[in-house]
């Protein structure tokens, strides 16, 4: 009995089991499918909530409103570390950190290549010929002079904005909201 076909039948169907492994789905491809099957099921199990009413959402839509409109606001001035503002005033909106940029700070600038390239983001510089610092603690406020003309005051530190009109107190060292709100804030009871 020649046993040489056997074995070479048998070899060639191991072989053929092998190679077929290596056509079906990698460790890649089975961790990404036991994901999709675990995002799925919590999915299921446990589905996002759904709301009607999100105060988080307008809190900021109403911060953004304040902003965009130049709502009348005091504003604090501190020093990092001290328990009194150095100076406050009243100011229009919200304070606008020093980093914000109307212009797209980046710009993508494609890269040459054997294979197709592909691409890279730079910095852009701002419309006035400079770039913007990456972080920085430095922060513009539209003041009012007690005639009401408004002049842009540059702070360093921390600054604390409420739109209505306050003064600081000394002796408890707070803010004091002195008059009636400039911008009344919506809620699920007043929208």
């Amino acid at each position: 009995m020649n046993r040489t076909p056997i074995i070479a039948g048998g070899m060639l169907a191991a072989l053929l089991t092998v190679a077929g492994c290596t056509h079906g789905p990698n460790a890649q491809q089975q961790e990404q499918a036991q994901q999709a099957n675990d995002t799925r099921s919590i999915l299921n199990d446990q589905p996002l909530p759904h709301y009607n009413y999100s105060q988080i959402r307008q809190t900021l839509i109403d911060a953004q409103d304040i902003a965009a409109n130049g709502t009348a606001t005091t504003s604090f001035f501190f020093n990092l570390g001290s328990r009194d503002p150095i100076t406050s005033c009243p100011s229009l909106g919200l304070p606008v950190p020093n980093t914000a940029q109307l212009s797209n700070p980046e710009q993508i600038a494609p890269v040459p290549g054997n294979w197709g390239g592909g691409s890279a983001t730079l910095p852009q510089m701002d419309p006035y010929g400079i770039y913007s610092p990456a972080a920085s603690e430095g922060t513009y406020v539209v003041c009012l002079t007690a005639t009401g003309k408004p002049y842009v005051n540059y702070w360093e530190g921390p600054v604390q904005t409420v739109t209505a009109p306050a003064v600081w107190d000394m002796a408890t060292h707070t803010l004091k909201v002195t008059g009636a709100p400039t911008f009344v804030a919506r809620t699920k009871a007043n929208r």
